[in-house]
């Protein structure tokens, strides 16, 4: 399908984040302007807290819905990856999904690239949503706990939900736009790695700041696709876009995930790129993509199925 009239509008504009061609301050800097200055809903509460993790305390800024609990708790990984974005970055869509879900959100802060190389970041996506669930009560989060993430997040995401079998109970999974392994050969990766916001050559400057050796994309922790075992994984949503070089190994994952056994729904948005969830206040497509994760979870968390 075209690409939606706005996005290509935008990247005609000379809409671009400098990924590779300005100091890694200064790119996050940029990004962090950018997608801070889209409008926060008011949510019921903020608070920004210091998780204790097993190598660092870790920031975290925690979403109430305006509802009286009890909640369920999505724990939430941003985008940018590995290299930029925080807590800051993705206030407007954090009270967007706080709002959609009616749920609590914690959006984690963790350590990013290339000050800390892998598998730092996914050492504290871990601790955080370990420390998170064992300590529900101060969230009043009797009804269970999730993880989600986009990009970059939904890589620690997925990783977190193996990570997890057998010592934390995660009810749901969300998956947006998620990197979970190498892949130079994709249709997605060939016909989109140029002209549309996220390009092969920012993939590759991303893993060049993140990972320590190129053994590190054989270790499932960067790697999910190549798990040796996803069965008794929690449901998962998996949200592709189409115009997006990452495209075709979400739905892959996708795929590996429903030959396992494990539940899954996967939609793929047409006319849109990569981040697309974060143009929610210009594109009908993010508002939907926010939309169909509240009624999920809030299914998920509130409903006996």
């Amino acid at each position: 399908m075209p690409l939606d009239s706005r996005i290509k509008k935008l990247l005609e504009s000379g809409f671009i984040i400098p990924i590779g061609k300005a100091s890694v301050d200064e790119v996050r800097k940029i990004f962090r302007q950018l997608a801070s200055a889209a409008p926060k809903v008011e949510v019921g509460k903020v608070e920004d807290i210091k998780i204790p993790g097993s190598e660092t305390n870790i920031n975290a800024r925690v979403y109430f819905p305006k509802a009286n609990g009890p909640y369920g708790v999505l724990v939430y990984f941003h985008g940018g990856g590995f290299v930029i974005g925080d807590v800051e970055s993705y206030d407007p869509l954090c009270r967007a999904i706080t709002n959609a879900c009616n749920c609590v959100v914690v959006s984690v802060d963790y350590r990013l690239a290339p000050e800390y190389k892998f598998p730092s970041a996914v050492i504290d996506a871990f601790d955080a949503t370990n420390w998170v669930y064992n300590n529900l009560e101060k969230f009043n989060g009797k009804m269970g706990v999730a993880v989600a993430g986009d990009s970059a997040g939904g890589n620690l995401a997925a990783v977190v939900a193996l990570l997890s079998k057998g010592k934390i109970n995660l009810k749901y999974q969300i998956l947006i736009y998620p990197a979970v392994g190498f892949d130079n050969v994709s249709r997605s990766m060939i016909e989109y790695s140029d002209g549309f916001f996220l390009t092969r050559e920012h993939i590759e400057w991303f893993g060049s700041q993140y990972l320590r050796s190129p053994a590190d994309l054989l270790d499932f922790r960067f790697s999910p696709i190549i798990a040796q075992d996803l069965s008794g994984l929690p449901p998962a949503l998996i949200i592709t876009a189409e115009y997006d070089p990452l495209r075709d190994q979400g739905e892959a994952y996708g795929n590996k995930l429903l030959q396992a056994g494990v539940p899954v729904t996967s939609v793929r948005f047409n006319n849109v790129i990569h981040g697309f969830l974060s143009f929610f206040p210009l594109i009908e497509q993010g508002r939907d993509a926010i939309g169909l994760i509240g009624s999920i979870l809030r299914r998920v968390f509130y409903e006996k199925i």
